[in-house]
């Protein structure tokens, strides 16, 4: 690709704002068109940074050197494979599909026409996760031992966002399931999840809980521990701490203004970050470099099959919830 790439987003929502913001911002793109089944939304979305709004998918997908899936999860699926039928590189949010073999059929035919197709695991760009991979990488904590994550967050979602999230598992472990594999460079071969509704009992109507504790053996033998909750009372908190054979290293929450305050007997000192969004904020606009660097063919982004072995780990990890012991990982795509 030569010039300023067209990105279309297809998705009015939040997540869809915040990718065209980074794709109006991104001297290397322009945002070529908005498309979402409310038009009203789109219409403003486009409007707001100049973009044609699109009155089919068809038209969003045809125009577009690149397409970026920001749509509720029940859609994903059937616009990945018309991107793939058009021949246009695409980027989706997790996960592909509703279903792992929909997804897995979905990643075999972006690999049989040839078209570049990535998950959109942001986290994997964020400043410190990135150090901790080179690290890894590089050897500097020897032979991976422990993997301590911890994400909670700072309020509880609708329960009619959960009656249509998949499941705590899915909704917020496919981010951390990925990153595990990604920082750690292997796949887990087992799961044990204990989950509970301390928050909002309703949880437990749609199958789902907000409190969970997750217990994963890597093919290594490292071990990893996850805790997840979905409200705390004094801000986003998200966390990793990895151990090896030559010492440890921790990712650990970020303080936005960094200040103390000495008064009295007392010092105060700032808060870490009120919510999800300001956390992890930058990493969208990383994201966007890396997809067309990668594109482009000037390095890796997380594909489509890092999305099926998190959609992998989050399926068993659900059997495991729901049948109270530990189930083994089978990774059963070829891809």
């Amino acid at each position: 690709m030569n010039g300023c790439i067209g990105v279309a987003v297809i998705g009015a929502g939040f997540i869809g704002k915040v990718h065209a913001k980074c794709i109006h911002e991104n001297p290397r793109t322009h945002l070529s068109a908005v498309y979402d089944v409310n038009t009203e939304s789109a219409g403003l979305l486009a409007a707001h940074h100049s973009a044609t709004c699109a009155v089919s998918l068809e038209e969003a997908i045809r125009d577009a050197d690149v397409v970026i899936i920001g749509t509720p999860t029940v859609t994903h699926g059937e616009i990945a494979r018309r991107c793939i039928e058009n021949g246009t590189p695409f980027m989706c949010e997790k996960p592909l599909d509703t279903e792992l073999q929909s997804a897995m059929r979905t990643a075999g035919m972006a690999n049989q026409a040839g078209v570049f197709a990535g998950m959109g695991f942001n986290r994997r760009f964020d400043a410190q996760y990135q150090v901790l991979h080179q690290s890894i990488g590089n050897g500097d904590l020897g032979k991976v031992e422990i993997v301590l994550m911890t994400s909670r967050t700072q309020s509880l979602p609708s329960v009619e966002y959960v009656a249509k999230s998949g499941g705590q598992l899915r909704d917020k472990g496919a981010h951390w399931f990925d990153l595990l594999c990604w920082l750690t460079r292997e796949r887990p071969r087992e799961i044990f999840v204990q989950g509970s509704c301390l928050i909002d009992k309703r949880f437990a109507d749609y199958g789902d809980v907000d409190t969970a504790t997750i217990a994963i053996e890597m093919e290594s033998g490292a071990l990893c521990q996850m805790n997840f909750s979905r409200r705390t009372a004094y801000g986003y908190d998200e966390r990793i701490e990895i151990a090896g054979s030559n010492g440890m290293m921790q990712s650990c929450l970020p303080i936005p203004v960094n200040v103390q305050h000495y008064h009295g007997n007392r010092i105060t000192q700032g808060g870490i970050h009120p919510d999800w969004y300001s956390r992890i904020q930058g990493t969208y606009p990383a994201q966007l470099n890396a997809l067309i660097d990668a594109i482009e063919g000037k390095g890796e982004f997380p594909s489509l099959v890092d999305g099926l072995v998190a959609e992998a780990i989050a399926l068993a990890g659900t059997q495991s919830l729901e049948q109270r012991k530990p189930i083994p990982i089978p990774y059963d795509f070829d891809i």
